[in-house]
């Protein structure tokens, strides 16, 4: 297996990263065709992968920067909106795992649909 990827990016280009990425969601929607709507949403997917990795590799190298708190709040939101792309447009995550030959990007067995309920809310 490859080398772990270094991004060695600073904590304000994640953030600039981190809202361009999350501008492409919004665009996602606003194209009507599905074919479309799915070739975005999978190159919008394989750039948020290498972003949730930047910033899981930028927080581990520096616990203690002043950044760190942001950077992990946008890391689960960037999580969230992998899941939901995921989800809404039905995408295929070994087409992704396919194309990352070096090794570049971690596992995304956390995207893989599972067929359990919610159980962060309480049942009456």
């Amino acid at each position: 297996m490859a080398a772990p990827f270094h991004y060695n990016a600073t904590a304000k280009s994640l953030m600039m990263w981190a809202t361009h990425e999350l501008e492409h969601v919004g665009r996602i929607a606003a194209v009507e065709d599905p074919n479309i709507q799915y070739a975005y949403a999978m190159s919008t997917l394989n750039g948020m992968a290498h972003l949730k990795d930047a910033l899981y590799e930028y927080v581990s190298a520096n616990p203690d920067a002043n950044w760190t708190k942001d950077l992990l709040t946008i890391h689960a939101q960037v999580i969230r909106v992998m899941q939901h792309l995921t989800k809404v447009y039905a995408l295929n995550l070994n087409t992704i795992r396919a194309f990352n030959t070096r090794g570049t990007l971690s596992d995304l067995k956390y995207l893989e649909r599972k067929n359990s309920r919610r159980t962060t809310r309480k049942r009456r």
